[in-house]
Parts: structure tokens; C-alpha cells; sequence
């Protein structure tokens, strides 16, 4: 049995963040029920990167606007542990969605509300997006002290980190209605959320010690990405530990070098950095990549996209499953107790909201008084985080 097999999600958001929040809690054996709004979630435009984060869930078409969809939205929190919403600060009271009106129904509903900046202070109607949020934490000033300018990234830090931290808080939450049979509501910012993935950084610059201009590791020269003779990119793990530095040396005919400590390392920085450019340019990844792992130097070459599902060590863990023509990443955790794998395809828009309205006890009818057509417009995109 999968440990949150008892445990029912209705998750009211789309785009990204709150449906990779309810994925997570799908995997892991929750029962997520997407509410979405007449014609579907908008994300729905990219089925494949849909269907990733969506798999296994199932969908029913409420229309919020309309008392009917109310009713049927009061109903279906009775079965409901988890309550994930998305909406911009003050949208869900209007719909009748809030935690205060759906908490009257079930006390211990534990409730998350992610939006872009949260609840209140003077940004919280600020209209925002990943690049935004990590334009305003310093995510990508980090990026133009290493680079020169910043570039948007190449996933969505902010609405990744939002889900992971909305998982966590939900299920401290559900822990805590456990003992005290007292839900919570929670007030979850994506800029913040961000802001928690730059931590080491940001307690370096609280101590005033981040004169260098240097985040993290990236000053250390031997520590990066260098280019090999065959256009392909090595990246070379070595931080602070001697032992690898001076192993690193030996493949790399640098013997003169395999003393130095870090803090002299670091004072050469351009110096070795261009030494080592100019090193791993006389030899091809693959021969890098071998004669470095041989040596217990931690090398590795940047893989495409594409290339990581021929991976032997993702495919001798599992890390991704094929379900109905489609390839899923898994959960990346196992479990002594069973497998926590995708279980399930992606639903249809609206494929269950017969059968959850029956489950619910409601008049069928009450789905078509709700004018659930395609010509009726979904939640206006401003309503959006």
C-alpha cells in the first residue's frame, strides 16, 4: 500500500506549481481530484508536459461561478484531506473557494493557497511569473556575478520549489489535524519559495561576507563546466577536498600543481581555470570522463535532454515508467513498504465529474446546470498567480 492511500486532494490550481504539488501526492499514494474550470486548464495547451504532472489524477469540470458548481465544490471537501489553490490573492473568497467558507465544512481541511508573492505586503496584487520572482529574490543577480548578465533559466525554479514546498507544508499540516482534528490554512509565496533555494548564498551575504562578488562554489576554479576537443562539455565536481584536486592533477599531467591548497587555489582562480580549460581541450569527453572516474574523480559529461531516459543508472532505478504511450518520471524516492511509481494515465477534461458527482450523492442534473460548455470562458488569466 502506498502511504498516503487514505489521504484525498482536491486541487483547484493549474499551470504548474499546485498540480507538481498534487503529482507528488498522487505518487505517493494520495487520491487527487483536479477541479477545472469550463475548458480545462490552460496548460493543457502542452499535453505532453501536461500529462507529466497530471498523470494518475482525476478530473472534474466545476464551474465556480455558479451556485451548482459551489454545491458541488461544499460536497466534495467532506472527502478531502488537502485543498491546493492558485488563484491571485481575494479570488477564491469571490468564488466561494476560500479556506474560511470551506473550513466550516470540514475543520480538519488542511488548505494551501500559492500564490505569486503570498497573501499580503505591498506586492502581494503584483502581477508575476518564474522569471519575476527570481528576478526580485537575487536568484538572477547570483547569475550575472558569475556570468556577466543573467539569463532565464532553463527550468521553473520558483514554480518547482513552489510545489515541493507546498507538499511538505501540507502534509506537516495534515500531521498536525491528525492530533489536533484542527485543519490549518496556508499562505505559500512562489518569490519566497524561490528565495529558499538560495539559503547558502543569502546567509553568506547576511554575514557581509560576499565581497568576492562569488556565490557558493563557483569561485573555485576546478569546479565547473570546460569544453573538450570534441565539442562536447565535461563538468568537473572537485570543491574543497585535496584528495580529488591532486588525483585530478595526476590524470591531467598538472603534478606540479597537486600541493596547492584551496585557499591558494582560489587566490590562482582565472589562472587554473584557464589551465584547466586549456587541459581538457587535448582530449575528447568520453576519454575524459573514463580516465577521471577510474582515478575517483568526480567528472561527468552534460548529457542532452533527450539522453537521460538511455541512462543505466536512471533505468536500473526505475526512474522513469512508461504507462499508455507515455514515458513518466517516478517519484525519486523508494519505499520499503512498495512501490510509489505512476500508476496511472492523465485524465480526461471533465472524465470523472460524473461519477465523483454521483459518489457525492447530488442530483446528476446539477452538472448541466452548470452550463459546463466550451463556449463558457474559464477563470480570467489576472485571477492567475
Amino acid at each position: 500500500m502506498k502511504p498516503l492511500a487514505d489521504l484525498t486532494v482536491v486541487d483547484l490550481t493549474v499551470n504548474i506549481p499546485g498540480p507538481f504539488c498534487s503529482m507528488i501526492l498522487g505518487d505517493l499514494g494520495g487520491r487527487v481530484i483536479k477541479v477545472e474550470p469550463p475548458g480545462g486548464d490552460p496548460f493543457r495547451q502542452s499535453p505532453d508536459m501536461w500529462a507529466g504532472i497530471n498523470r494518475g489524477k482525476q478530473s472534474i469540470v466545476l464551474d465556480l461561478k455558479t451556485s451548482g458548481g459551489r454545491e458541488v465544490l461544499r460536497e466534495l471537501v467532506l472527502l478531502a484531506s488537502i485543498v491546493l489553490e492558485g488563484w491571485r490573492p481575494g479570488v477564491a473568497k469571490r468564488l466561494g473557494a476560500d479556506y474560511e467558507t470551506l473550513s466550516e465544512r470540514n475543520p480538519a481541511l488542511v488548505y494551501c493557497s500559492i500564490s505569486g508573492f503570498g497573501q499580503d505586503g505591498p506586492w502581494k496584487d503584483r502581477p508575476g511569473h518564474d522569471i519575476n520572482y527570481l528576478a526580485l529574490t537575487g536568484y538572477l543577480g547570483l547569475q550575472a556575478d558569475i556570468e556577466g548578465r543573467p539569463w532565464p533559466p532553463a527550468t521553473l525554479v520558483s514554480d518547482m520549489a513552489a510545489g515541493l514546498h507546498a507538499a511538505i507544508s501540507t502534509l506537516a499540516a495534515v500531521n498536525g489535524a491528525k492530533v489536533s482534528g484542527q485543519g490549518a490554512y496556508i499562505d505559500l509565496s512562489m518569490a519566497e519559495a524561490a528565495l529558499s533555494m538560495l539559503t547558502p548564498e543569502l546567509s553568506e551575504a547576511a554575514a557581509g561576507n560576499r565581497s568576492d562578488g562569488q556565490p557558493n562554489v563557483t569561485s573555485i576554479p576546478h569546479y565547473g563546466l570546460f569544453l573538450c576537443s570534441d565539442d562536447k562539455w565535461l563538468s568537473l565536481g572537485i570543491v574543497h577536498e585535496d584528495h580529488f584536486w591532486s588525483r585530478f592533477c595526476a590524470v591531467a599531467g598538472l603534478d606540479s600543481l597537486e600541493e596547492l591548497a584551496l585557499s591558494e587555489r582560489i587566490a590562482r582562480g582565472q589562472e587554473l581555470r584557464e589551465l584547466i580549460q586549456r587541459t581538457v581541450a587535448t582530449r575528447e569527453a568520453a576519454e575524459w570522463e573514463k580516465l577521471l572516474l577510474e582515478a575517483d574523480v568526480p567528472a561527468a559529461i552534460v548529457a542532452r535532454i533527450e539522453d537521460v531516459f538511455q541512462s543505466p543508472q536512471l533505468k536500473a532505478r526505475g526512474a522513469h515508467v512508461d504507462r499508455d504511450s507515455r514515458r513518466y518520471l517516478s517519484y525519486p524516492a523508494r519505499f520499503s513498504t512498495g512501490s510509489v511509481a505512476p500508476s496511472g494515465a492523465p485524465p480526461g477534461l471533465g472524465k470523472h465529474t460524473g461519477s465523483i458527482i454521483s459518489e457525492l450523492g447530488l442530483d446528476p442534473d446539477i452538472a448541466s446546470a452548470q452550463e459546463q460548455t466550451a463556449a463558457v470562458a474559464s477563470p480570467k488569466k489576472a485571477d492567475l498567480a
